[in-house]
């Protein structure tokens, strides 16, 4: 889909039975319900009170490593891994010691994916220098050891790698290749298909979990996408139409067709594959802790004016809206909600609200969600690009401040390190202090 302009059927993704309007709120906050607000209060008086320009907790330098402008660096478990020069080499997070250094030959590809699902292991694209070509390396970050490489250029889904890719324009004409995430080994193949995989239902403790393929004649299959095992198949009715998009999320499938100048989109449950035939707009929802963050779209994904709903999982309650497009996720310290128009690292931070009961907790106005670094923790961040930046974990016990050395961009971030580029030649790591 993707902005194609659409049109035909339209269908209705329901939240499920209890969705009702905001009412006022009737629960008592209990002791952590006013504790919360009450840290958040002390932190930005605290904040105000020194101009914006607190220092916050102090920073402890780790260590400074040598880092030429073509490299790049990733935080990664207890490790800050840095590709540099034909070069990965990683450092303790404790005490900023290096660990391993090994070959990596080549140029930065893509960014260094961590995988969650496979504790310790890191894939990574990298650019020969002489032919351009571009292979896949996964390296054990335990051990410093490159596991295996592949020609492919694949991204890691639960316990398996995935390549997808089309020779033109037409996504028709994709090819997959899925190899053994630890070993690299290929599992299964196929081609000439449009693929969909529902991300938010790959977890690694799904089972199976679960890619869709369709064919130009109208031949949809279910498949594993752990062995490309065949779980179902149905020839959809295409009408002489043409596939062009399908997209699989929270039970739907979305298949877009075209004839002559005209497309048309349909339906599908993935339940028992019958068309779903209803005028009444997607509503796409995200997690966030005991709440959905859900917005409503028209299913021919053109643009929404649809608000950001804040909906109580328990009674189906709308909490609070927000302005559209506004994103939302949960994160140790509450559920954290940014505006639209990104900028070079993240999303301007509009609310923090309270996990429990959605009130927001203080103002964040000033600070970014920054989106920059890909490591297991959240931070705000705040002049960033110039002058010596700020940043605020996001940790169970509200925000812990500091202000950096250098403009925040330069960043990322563990749940208590910041390794930042700190000069034209080098890469520093600081910690906060306890």
């Amino acid at each position: 889909m993707d902005g194609y302009s659409t049109t035909g059927t339209t269908a209705v993704i329901d939240l499920g039975a209890g969705w009702r309007e905001p009412q006022p709120a009737t629960e008592r906050p209990g002791p952590r319900g006013l504790l919360r607000p009450l840290a958040g209060a002390v932190a930005v008086a605290l904040m105000f009170a020194l101009g914006g320009a607190a220092r916050g907790r102090q920073l402890e330098e780790l260590t400074t490593i040598t880092f030429s402008p073509g490299g790049d660096f990733q935080i990664q478990d207890d490790l800050l891994l840095v590709r540099d020069a034909d070069r990965l080499a990683a450092y303790s997070l404790a005490d900023g010691t290096r660990r391993w250094d090994i070959a990596l030959p080549g140029t930065a590809g893509t960014s260094m994916n961590s995988t969650f699902t496979v504790p310790g292991l890191m894939v990574t694209e990298m650019e020969d220098r002489a032919s351009g070509h571009r292979s896949t390396y996964a390296v054990d970050v335990a051990a410093g050891a490159v596991l295996w490489q592949a020609d492919e250029l694949l991204s890691p889904y639960g316990d398996v790698a995935v390549a997808m890719w089309s020779t033109d324009q037409d996504r028709g004409s994709t090819q997959i290749v899925v190899r053994d995430l630890r070993t690299g080994q290929p599992r299964w193949s196929t081609q000439q298909v449009l693929p969909a995989i529902d991300y938010s239902a790959a977890l690694p403790d799904r089972d199976p979990m679960r890619i869709w393929t369709l064919q130009a004649t109208g031949e949809l299959a279910e498949r594993d996408l752990r062995d490309g095992r065949v779980l179902r198949r149905q020839r959809l009715d295409l009408a002489g139409s043409v596939p062009v998009d399908l997209i699989a999320f929270d039970g739907r499938l979305i298949v877009e067709t075209r004839r002559g100048e005209q497309n048309t989109t349909v339906l599908y449950s993935t339940a028992d594959l019958a068309p779903i035939l209803s005028t009444a707009p997607l509503v796409q929802r995200s997690d966030c802790g005991a709440f959905w963050c859900a917005t409503s779209q028209p299913v021919d994904l053109q643009p929404t004016t649809s608000p950001l709903e804040i909906v109580d999982k328990a009674t189906g309650l709308v909490r609070q809206r927000f302005p559209v497009d506004s994103f939302g996720m949960s994160t140790p310290a509450g559920v954290i909600i940014a505006s639209p128009g990104a900028g070079p690292t993240g999303l301007p931070a509009i609310a923090l609200l309270d996990p429990a009961t959605a009130s927001p907790l203080f103002d964040v106005t000033g600070w970014d969600v920054y989106l920059v670094s890909t490591a297991s923790t959240t931070v705000l961040a705040r002049n960033i690009g110039t002058g010596l930046g700020q940043v605020a974990w996001l940790t169970p016990d509200g925000l812990d401040m500091a202000q950096l050395p250098v403009p925040a961009d330069r960043c990322k971030f563990s749940p208590r390190v910041a390794a930042c580029r700190s000069g034209p030649d080098t890469l520093t790591m600081w910690r906060r202090t306890r």
